[in-house]
Order: C-alpha cells, then sequence, then structure tokens
C-alpha cells in the first residue's frame, strides 16, 4: 500500500467519524453511532491486510507514522461531542469535583443533599445510578481530580486526556512490537480499531488510563524489570480493577521463594491506594459489592447459565470459579506473560456478567501483539449490543436481547474453536518471555 492510498484511506475514515456530529436526537446519535462504529472496521481491514497479511511496507516508518497521526486524528475529531452511548464520564467529573471540594468521592453518593452545593446544570443529574456511591478505583480517582483541577467541570477536558493516554497506548504498543519482533504497523490493529477510538475518544472511559499502565508493566517485566514492572501493575489495579487478576501471572516456574516475591508487590500497592481513601462508612466496597452480585449485560456464559437454570447468584458464582481455575491453570502453563495475560482476559470477557463494548478495549490492545481471528470478530460484533442502548433511548427499556446475544457470540466462540483446533493463531506469537 502506498503512503497515498494510505492517507486517501486516513481522510475518508476521518470523514466518517466526523459525520457524527449531524443528528441532535437521542436516538439519531445511537443510530448514527452504530452504523458508523461498523462501518469504521472497513478501512482498518484494509489497511491491517496490505500492510501485515502481505507484508507490503511493514518497515516504512513513514506508513507507521501517517497510522499513529490518523490513529490521533480520528480521536481528537471526536473530543468535543458529547458522549453517546455511555454516560459514565459524569460519573468520572463529577468524583473529581467531589475531591477537590475536600471530600472522600467514596463517602457520599451523588444524590446526597450534603453535596447539593457542587450541584450544577448537568451534575449530577447526567449521572447513572447517583444513588450508589462510587465504584472507580483510588489511581483512577486521582486522574478525574487531576482533569478536575485542569479543565473543572469540562467532560471535553478529561476526553483530551484520556485521549493523550491512549496515545501512550499506542507508543508502548509499538515499542512492544519491535521489542517481540513483529512488524510496528501492526499498531494499526489498535490505532485504527473504532472500539477505543469510540468509547474512548467519545464517550471518554477510564480503560484508557489503565491500558498503557498494564502494558508498560508487561514491558518492564519482560526486560527483567519486574520490581518496578511489578509495582507498575499494582498502579494499573489502581486504575481499574482488571489488571489485578493478571498478577497471578507474574509467578515463574522454577524460581524460589525470594524471586517470586515480587508477585506480592502489585498487592502492597494496590492496598497502599486503597487505604488512602478508606473511610468509616465502607464506602470503598459498597458500589463494587453491589455491582458483582446484582448487575448484569451482554454476557455469554452467564447469560447461557442463568437462562438455563433461572439462578442469579449461583450462575455468578459458577463463573467466578471457573474463572479462577482459568487463572490457577494460566499461572502454571508454559506460555510468555503476553500470551497469558491476552489469555486471563479472554477467560474474563468470556466469563463476566457485565460485558459492555468498552471493556474489550484491552482486548483490543492486546491483539496487537497477539493475534486472534475470534476475538477481533468480537471487537466488531460486540458493537451490536448498542442496539440495547437504542432501544432504551427510544422506549425507555434496558433489557439484554437474546437474538443480539446470539449474533454477537456465536461467531465469536465458532472462531475460537477453531483456533483451538489449529493449536495457534494465524500469526507468530510473541517471542520473548
Amino acid at each position: 500500500m502506498t503512503s497515498g492510498k494510505l492517507v486517501g484511506l486516513g481522510i475518508a475514515t476521518t470523514v466518517l467519524y466526523l459525520s457524527l456530529y449531524i443528528p441532535d436526537s437521542p436516538g439519531s446519535r445511537v443510530a448514527l453511532f452504530i452504523a458508523v462504529n461498523a462501518l469504521a472496521f472497513v478501512p482498518l481491514v484494509v489497511v491491517f491486510r496490505a500492510f501485515i497479511r502481505k507484508s507490503e511496507s511493514v518497515s516504512d516508518e513513514r506508513a507507521l507514522l501517517l497510522i499513529l497521526f490518523f490513529g490521533m486524528a480520528f480521536r481528537l475529531a471526536l473530543i468535543p461531542l458529547d458522549p453517546v452511548a455511555s454516560d459514565d464520564i459524569y460519573r468520572y467529573v463529577w468524583d473529581g469535583k467531589v475531591a477537590l471540594s475536600g471530600t472522600n468521592p467514596f463517602a457520599l453518593a451523588p444524590s446526597d443533599p450534603r453535596l447539593s452545593h457542587l450541584h450544577t446544570v448537568d451534575l449530577p443529574s447526567k449521572i447513572n445510578f447517583p444513588d450508589m456511591r462510587t465504584i472507580y478505583p483510588p489511581f483512577a480517582q486521582m486522574f478525574f481530580a487531576f482533569s478536575n483541577l485542569l479543565f473543572g467541570d469540562s467532560v471535553s477536558g478529561m476526553k483530551l486526556l484520556l485521549v493523550l493516554c491512549d496515545l501512550g497506548t499506542m507508543i508502548l504498543l509499538v515499542v512492544l512490537l519491535r521489542r517481540i519482533a513483529l512488524p510496528p504497523a501492526r499498531v494499526v490493529l489498535y490505532a485504527w480499531s473504532p472500539v477505543p477510538i469510540m468509547y474512548v475518544a467519545l464517550d471518554g472511559h477510564i480503560d484508557a488510563f489503565g491500558i498503557p499502565l498494564l502494558l508498560l508493566a508487561v514491558y518492564l517485566i519482560i526486560r527483567e524489570r519486574r520490581i518496578l514492572g511489578s509495582a507498575t501493575m499494582g498502579l494499573a489495579g489502581l486504575a481499574k480493577l482488571y489488571p489485578m487478576f493478571v498478577v497471578p501471572l507474574l509467578f515463574q516456574r522454577g524460581k524460589n521463594v525470594k524471586k517470586n516475591a515480587v508477585v506480592l508487590l502489585p498487592l502492597l500497592v494496590f492496598g497502599i491506594g486503597c487505604w488512602a481513601y478508606v473511610e468509616p462508612t465502607g464506602g470503598l466496597v459498597e458500589s463494587f459489592k453491589v455491582f458483582t452480585s446484582q448487575f448484569e449485560f451482554n454476557g455469554s456464559v452467564f447469560s447461557l447459565m442463568k437462562f438455563v437454570t433461572g439462578m442469579n447468584v449461583e450462575s455468578r458464582i459458577v463463573c467466578a470459579i471457573i474463572f479462577s481455575a482459568w487463572i490457577l491453570m494460566l499461572v502454571f502453563l508454559d506460555r510468555t506473560l503476553i500470551e497469558k495475560t491476552f489469555l486471563g482476559f479472554l477467560g474474563f470477557v468470556i466469563l463476566s456478567p457485565v460485558v459492555h463494548p468498552w471493556y474489550l478495549t484491552w482486548l483490543a490492545a492486546l491483539i496487537v501483539v497477539r493475534w486472534s481471528p475470534a476475538v477481533f470478530s468480537l471487537l466488531i460484533l460486540s458493537n451490536l449490543s448498542n442496539i440495547v442502548v437504542y432501544e432504551y433511548r427510544t422506549s425507555g427499556v434496558w433489557a439484554d436481547n437474546p437474538v443480539v446475544l446470539l449474533l454477537e457470540y456465536l461467531p465469536f466462540f465458532a472462531l475460537l474453536m477453531w483456533e483451538l483446533s489449529r493449536g495457534r493463531a494465524r500469526f507468530p506469537l510473541v517471542r520473548s518471555s
């Protein structure tokens, strides 16, 4: 692929994202969101096939710079827009405002009258579940406070910071690709993927803060800087909890107790971060308990299990046990840390009762360094879950759609079975431990 064709595709994709400025009604905005999300995968696949599948210009630094340039251009173009498929960012802005007012954000729910002096036209009226205290962990709270310090109540300001984090993810992916001897142009899988673009630059999800921390931790550990890498893994868990299930995977078979003691460091960092936000009413864990026991959306195995048995709690417990067993198996599996991390997140997505499409931004980053056709198909088809959002915006009803779940997950599991039957992915796995 020539630079001219790459520029042409980049400009066409930018125009596609700019079309999101057209509609003004809630229903039409979600409908266009779904359409743009789907169509934006076309140029991604074209560029990916040209630079990776056919091995054309994979060492071309100009092409790499163009990929990164347009990756940022797509994101910057969406920052001024209001969120479409999720309103989580209003909670982020609120938490940051509460923290800067001198109140522990875990102490009071947004609807608490003791915070009425902080109310504005948008806050807390645009926050979902205003009677629940925040669920976002301590390092994320620091990020929210920093954004409020710089930009006040600005949603666009916070999205700008998240996009800068996403740039960090792209740069770290290029560094990792070079480290494991894979084509740097492969970063297009993340840089041009509609999943991080739509859910970070447009909707503004805090996952963008955690992903580069996870990648940095993995990079440091494979460079044998295990203490610094392990501490960074703890920070990643304090940004969003998911990286904490990667912590057991840091255990190294055949190493003595002293060598493996570093596995405790992320837990220490995580514990210190939580201790800094402890308050007497237990708000630090209250919403987490509610979320893990009651919330459900777009899950695959859990939804099937609950449909068959009609049991909520029991289905959650079984999924949790299977996931724990999966992580334990990965601990003793003779694979690289990148491979184990990818498989850990894959198990989480398969077994979690809640799989919002922005949860897949973590896998969108990881398939850059560990390709999986099944996961790529799920990134594309996860867009179907936004049909539920459309129905909610137009009718006020929020409920999983069984047909949508089948259309989303059947191709994914079919491809996953195909991958397992082959015993390997299409592209070389990482060649560095």
